[in-house]
Order: structure tokens, then sequence, then C-alpha cells
């Protein structure tokens, strides 16, 4: 019978069974759940389901400022209490960039502005700052509970603004989205220079990562997963991987648990 991890019992449960298996949480937005990432991941990738002890706790939306405050910080605090946690893996950030977030770092459109010049770096670098300052609460939770684990980053990808919105059946049609190209549009962003600006704030949120992996908190224990160039055109919508995108997707995080010792190396 296969763990249903998201429930904290089998969580429990796989860790008497197994012992020796690493323990692994999950933790982020929409491409870990909604594009299922770490579902791929635990069904090994081609099928069978993974030997480790995983608990799901992604939910589509979530910002890393929601994670890492209230009860989602509560939740996080009494995990890291009660049990050895090998590697925690994390897709967040991403809405922290996108949707309504995305306009203020927009500068109006006028004639001779490059991509760069359409970036307001001033609030960009302050929310960056904001963002960061979340990992370095989470690496200090983690130092507070004495654990080892060490943190697997998603770098997301070059999402392409368009008018895809995603559609999901929970009994009725949802729609959600498009988040990007709505900013675009109130700025008068040219369609040419669109995807020149998320390349420079996708490029700047990695960038900001690889500063914080090199700070003593991070060194060693952040490992920024990238995912950039791995989605390539497979969009399912305006932001998420569609089945083969999140494929690649998964299949460089399990490159990067395998070099860490937590996957069987894959052939």
């Amino acid at each position: 019978m296969p763990y249903r991890r998201s429930l904290r019992v089998d969580f429990e449960l796989a860790m008497r069974q197994h012992p020796r298996w690493p323990v692994v949480v999950s933790e982020g937005d929409s491409w870990f759940s909604r594009s299922d990432v770490v579902g791929r991941l635990d069904r090994a990738l081609d099928g069978g389901q993974q030997a480790w002890a995983l608990l799901r706790l992604e939910k589509s939306g979530d910002e890393i400022l929601t994670i890492l405050s209230g009860s989602q910080r509560a939740r996080l605090r009494e995990i890291f209490s009660a049990q050895r946690v090998d590697a925690l893996l994390l897709s967040a950030g991403g809405n922290d960039l996108v949707g309504p977030d995305l306009l203020p770092l927009l500068r109006p459109w006028r004639r001779g502005m490059t991509a760069r010049d359409a970036v307001s770096f001033s609030r960009f670098e302050r929310r960056l700052r904001q963002i960061t300052d979340c990992w370095r609460e989470l690496l200090d939770l983690l130092t507070d509970a004495r654990q080892a684990t060490r943190v697997f980053v998603n770098s997301y990808d070059y999402a392409v603004p368009s008018d895809r919105p995603v559609r999901l059946l929970f009994g009725a049609l949802e729609v959600a989205g498009p988040w990007m190209k709505p900013a675009f549009d109130a700025r008068r962003i040219p369609q040419r220079e669109r995807d020149g600006v998320v390349r420079l704030l996708i490029d700047g949120f990695c960038a900001a990562l690889d500063a914080l992996a090199a700070e003593p908190r991070g060194a060693g224990r952040l490992i920024r997963v990238e995912t950039r160039g791995a989605v390539a055109a497979d969009w399912r919508d305006e932001i998420h991987p569609n089945a083969r995108g999140a494929r690649r997707v998964a299949k460089r995080f399990a490159a990067a648990l395998a070099d860490a010792g937590l996957l069987p190396q894959m052939h």
C-alpha cells in the first residue's frame, strides 16, 4: 500500500517502518503542487514510490512571506523540533514576484527604453531583501532545532507572459491567471521586451539565493537547484510547466538529491 504523502500519520509510519530512509519535507507553491514536481519525484520519475519518508505541505498560491509567518511558520518549527529532517524541498518566492506584486516592480514604458529600463530595481532589490530575509529565518529555525537539514530550492524558469490561464475542475470550472500579462499591459511594455524583463527578474532572484548560499548560515545547507531552461517551451499556462516540463524539473531535483546522497544516482 503506497504511503499517502500528504498525511502526517503516513509520514510517521514510513519513518517507523523504514528508519534508514531519508526524511524529506516539501513546502511551497504551485510548482510543487499544481505542476506536481514533487509527485513526479515521489513516483521515482518512472513508476514506483520513492524510498523516503516524505511529508508534502505545499499549497498553490503560497508566498515565502506566508510560509515563514503565522501558523505555517509554527508548523515548520514543530516539524523541525519533532524529528530528523534530512532535506527540505522548497519552491517559494515566485508568487512574491508575479501577479499583483509584479506591477510595482515595473516602470511605465517610454520610447527608447530597454527591458532593463522597465524594471524598478530599487523596488525589486527591496523585494529580494524581503524574500532572502525569510530564507534566513528558515535557516535560523533549522539551526535552532539543531537540524543538519539541506534545503533544496527551486530556481523556476523563464515563464512567457501570455493570456493563457490555468483551468482546474473542482466540482465547477475554476480559472486562475494570467498573472504577468496584466502588469505588462498596464505599463504598456512592448511584447518584444517582456521576455527580457522576465529573465532579469528570474536571474536576479537566483543571484540573491546564490549570495545567501555563500553566507555562513547558508554554506553547504542551501542548494539552489538549477531549473532555468528545464521547461523550455513546455508551459501549461502562463507560469506553470506542463507534464513534460514538470518532469524535466523533477529530474533536476532528483539529480541534486542524488548528488547529496539522498536518492540513488540516476542512470
